[in-house]
């Protein structure tokens, strides 16, 4: 045979006599596996991430803040140091936000606000409350002082 003939094959695909066209096999694909989990990137190493850190004392003047409310009942005293501690952790935390907003996440920022909402709220309670009492004993300190027998008739009218 001569090289024309072999290659006369090859160049002309041999065609069906009756003109259909051969069933084609279904394309088999595999299916489709989402990447294997990644953990996060160590705390300071930001790999992937956006690099976002809680403020530092954002919960804490929150918790303090909300501490503060009912405390002012304790004769005002312990409202009134919660109150003042959460107000100076939660200012310091805002200023912080202020500075560089990108660094720190936002739910951090809102715990920071709201526990220095909660402890300004919870410093005027206890100083109205503490001003208060100050006000009764002074009151009746000075009708003590003015009728010493006005204690004992309070005593006995109970």
């Amino acid at each position: 045979m001569s090289e024309e003939q072999e290659n006369s094959q090859e160049n002309h695909p041999i065609e069906p006599e009756n003109n259909e066209i051969p069933p084609s096999e279904p394309i088999k694909s595999t299916p489709i596996v989402p990447p294997p989990f990644q953990q996060p990137p160590p705390f300071g190493q930001f790999g992937g991430g956006m690099g976002q850190q809680d403020l530092p004392n954002g919960t804490i003047s929150l918790v303090l803040g909300i501490l503060s409310i009912p405390a002012c009942c304790c004769y005002g005293v312990l409202g009134l140091i919660f109150g003042i501690i959460a107000w100076a952790l939660g200012a310091a935390d805002v200023k912080k936000y202020a500075l560089n907003p990108t660094g720190y996440t936002l739910s951090s920022y809102k715990n920071a606000k709201a526990g220095k909402v909660c402890g300004i709220i919870g410093t005027i309670l206890s100083a109205l409350y503490f001003v208060a009492i100050i006000a009764v004993i002074a009151i009746y300190g000075f009708a003590v002082i003015k009728d010493p027998d006005f204690m004992r008739e309070m005593m006995q009218n109970r």
